[in-house]
């Protein structure tokens, strides 16, 4: 493999280089991560190259051609240590990332190849996650099964959501604790500070972590408030200058619909009892203007009861609880279920769309 590597870089060494290096780079981006972290020892050109930001952009533009879910077993094995599978269309990929000691892990969202997860330390009981505040918030890379531990912070319960960009490995973590009443602090981290600090108190928390989306370097949540004794579904908006807003849905959908990006647009995927699903799209949201974009009947065995999740994949929406997955084609208006293939579906977590990448997860510049 030295030698191989050598004499490509004789071969580059003139008046073409460019165009071997575009060609090159042409066709090692094409290759999955695994095949790529091999190909880094070829050569110190070889790994140059694989390393350099132009080449992690040209391999996530290909990577963004090939659809993928990621989830995980609800229950840790006998080591405690749980691995994160990625699912494509023919196969399912298995990774150990370098984190062990921890009993339950939490997807919160997905961008580029990140993942954002919650650690909890300790046996699985839910009175006991609620009240704890021993948890850890990881950026992870399956792929390159690199971690990232962020600061901890000290709150229980805690809700978050993460803004991307505006360069592709740039991120921000929102964090929200309860103060008092019905105030409520939020702390923001960013990556390229590598540290938190508080934005102070604001009037509004998200439902929940899961539920919500980022667009444009906006993150929108859903959220619930009470006015007039009345519980009153809208959304929670903070934008890349970490300015807050609250933007209103449509009435008939206030109570729980999912948030997610179609195109570019901010949306809502509503149901109207289990046999019938509403996609809304955001037209202006400084006036909360939504326009009814797709309307369709879900087959009756494809109803899903107490649905927890939902996310877009190019054309296809995934509607998930954790029992069950199943996807809706907006090009052909046809539903089928998801095989997860390591054994029952309801031994695994919320699938969460996926993108494979070589991105870091600690911030540099990559653009």
């Amino acid at each position: 493999m030295d030698d191989f590597g050598s004499k490509l870089i004789r071969v580059t060494q003139n008046d073409n280089v460019f165009e071997v290096e575009d060609i090159l780079t042409n066709i090692l981006s094409r290759l999955p991560v695994k095949s790529l972290l091999i190909c880094k020892s070829v050569s110190k050109y070889w790994r140059d190259l694989i390393c350099s930001p132009s080449f992690m952009h040209s391999h996530l533009v290909q990577s963004r051609e090939k659809s993928s879910y990621a989830f995980y077993p609800s229950y840790p094995s006998s080591d405690d240590n749980i691995p994160l599978l990625t699912k494509t269309e023919r196969k399912t990929t298995r990774s150990f990332l370098d984190c062990d000691g921890f009993y339950l892990k939490r997807m919160v969202c997905s961008f580029n190849g990140l993942i954002c997860c919650i650690y909890f330390h300790g046996p699985i009981f839910y009175e006991w996650i609620k009240d704890s505040s021993t948890f850890d918030i990881h950026i992870c890379n399956p792929a390159t099964r690199e971690v990232l531990l962020l600061p901890p912070t000290p709150t229980s319960e805690p809700k978050i959501g993460v803004s991307f960009g505006p360069t592709i490995n740039e991120y921000k973590v929102f964090q929200f604790c309860h103060r008092k009443e019905q105030l409520y602090e939020c702390k923001v981290y960013s990556s390229i500070v590598g540290s938190w600090k508080s934005m102070g108190t604001v009037p509004h928390t998200p439902y929940s972590s899961s539920n919500h989306v980022c667009i444009n370097e906006t993150v929108f949540w859903f959220s619930l408030s009470i006015i007039d004794g009345r519980v009153v579904g809208h959304i929670l908006a903070v934008d890349r200058e970490e300015n807050f807003s609250i933007i209103r849905i449509p009435k008939e959908e206030t109570m729980r619909p999912f948030l997610v990006n179609i195109e570019g647009c901010l949306c809502l995927v509503a149901r109207r009892g289990l046999g019938r699903l509403d996609i809304w799209a955001l037209q202006d949201s400084k006036e909360s203007v939504w326009v009814k974009k797709w309307s369709d009947n879900i087959p009756r065995h494809f109803k899903i009861e107490h649905l927890c999740y939902v996310t877009v994949q190019k054309n296809e929406i995934l509607f998930a609880n954790w029992v069950r997955s199943v996807i809706y084609n907006m090009e052909t208006r046809t539903w089928r279920g998801c095989n997860w293939e390591h054994g029952r579906e309801d031994m695994f977590s919320l699938p969460m769309a996926y993108t494979e990448s070589l991105l870091p997860c600690k911030h540099r510049n990559v653009n």
